[in-house]
């Protein structure tokens, strides 16, 4: 009963205040007198008049692990013109060292190569649950003593992953380039021409079930009045090398040669977490002298920061139902609420008269928390008091960099 209140009273206010074509799905079926919203890229906010191609509304995302040591870089489709990843994620794993997730909204539009693949972690395969995504990598960490390795993970969450280290390789999805001088566990490479093929041939569940779908903004702006053209990420004390962006009024994007390469993002998100350090030991076999010390996100929400249009403003995040949310800490739900009636309702009317009309994505949504109590009746006005308001991004790909709150990470911009 409890759910079912909570889950009405959600409805009734995200049927409300939510337009926008990431989230007007949350709603259910819209009246049929009401005209509905197209489907757009729930990672990056593009609608099919800006390349997105809607039949991927009906598959799942994708995330690969790619690496990021020296040896690595350039990567390979990073920076492709076409199809560079619409997220990536950024966070230390272990020896100071940082590695990539990438995440694709449509698994059937990727770059030629992707690469080097690397192993999993566990922080970086919960990530990708947030996004219900068929993670696929090059081998995995293993659990022993206090360590819980992404095998574990796997296993218990029964997550759909592809690791080439077991895959029966019809397709040929894996591969090694042999152009580079540097050592084999640098030259790992996936096909991307090949992914989908092996996603069938798996026989993984290709349509999503509910996860995360970001809120964006139709019309780009800038987040705040601060500027923030020069962006510095330190993930902690023991990470060996930062991230640096530098924005470009010319394009309007963020621009980084932090991976030997341009790359540029419409948006840059900082989220801070809880982070522990973690040593298996006998890394290297039964017996061995060799330990490795992993470094492990909690995922447990906090302070973030979001960077676009070259301004920044601070956030917070967290993980509600198995989603990321981002949350706009200064903006009073019921102005919110409001507002957002008064566009509803003229977005309604502006497209009932004209079919062709794009539908507006206004700025903030609002949902309910927490869960009322068992027996507990919530008022619309009760539950507003007990509301929070999502941050939008603007329309976009984005760069995430996953920070340590309490083991010396950092952001600095001017």
């Amino acid at each position: 009963m409890k759910k079912e209140r909570s889950k009405l009273l959600l409805v009734m206010l995200l049927c409300i205040t939510m337009i926008g074509t990431t989230l007007l799905s949350a709603c259910g079926q819209p009246d049929p007198e009401e005209p509905e919203a197209p489907p757009s890229n729930s990672l990056t906010g593009a609608t099919a008049e800006q390349g997105y191609d809607e039949a991927a509304a009906g598959r799942r995302v994708a995330a690969f692990v790619v690496e990021n040591a020296p040896d690595a870089r350039p990567q390979w489709g990073m920076d492709d013109e076409n199809y560079s990843p619409d997220i990536i994620l950024q966070g230390e794993v272990e020896g100071g060292i940082t590695r990539t997730l990438w995440l694709y909204a449509d698994y059937e539009k990727l770059p030629e190569i992707i690469g080097p693949t690397r192993s999993a972690r566990p922080p970086f395969v919960k990530f990708s649950e947030l996004f219900d995504s068929i993670f696929i990598h090059w081998g995995m960490s293993h659990s022993k003593g206090d360590y819980i390795g992404a095998k574990t993970v796997f296993k218990r969450d029964k997550v759909d992953h592809i690791d080439q280290m077991y895959l029966d390789d019809q397709e040929g999805m894996y591969g090694r380039d042999t152009t580079r001088a540097v050592n084999v566990e640098h030259r790992g490479i996936i096909y991307g021409e090949k992914v989908p093929a092996t996603i069938k041939n798996e026989g993984f569940r290709t349509e999503p079930k509910e996860y995360t779908k970001l809120a964006f903004n139709r019309v780009t702006e800038p987040v705040s009045e601060t500027a923030a053209t020069q962006v510095g990420v330190k993930y902690s004390e023991k990470a060996f090398e930062d991230t640096y962006w530098t924005y470009s009024e010319e394009d309007g994007m963020y621009h980084s040669s932090s991976f030997e390469n341009d790359l540029a993002r419409e948006n840059l998100l900082v989220l801070s977490d809880e982070t522990e350090y973690i040593t298996k030991e006998g890394y290297e076999g039964p017996g061995s002298a060799g330990s490795v010390t992993y470094c492990d996100y909690k995922l447990k929400g906090g302070d973030g920061k979001l960077f676009s249009k070259g301004t920044v403003k601070d956030i917070k995040w967290q993980i509600n139902d198995g989603k990321l949310e981002l949350i706009d800490p200064a903006t009073d739900a019921e102005t919110a609420k409001t507002t957002n009636d008064e566009n509803l309702a003229s977005a309604i009317e502006t497209v009932k008269a004209d079919e062709n009309a794009e539908w507006p994505v206004y700025n903030k949504y609002v949902i309910v928390s927490p869960e009322p109590e068992e027996g507990e009746e919530l008022s619309e006005e009760e539950a507003l008091a007990n509301s929070y308001v999502l941050q939008n991004l603007n329309v976009g790909k984005t760069w995430i960099g996953w920070i340590s709150s309490n083991n010396g990470g950092k952001v600095s911009s001017k």
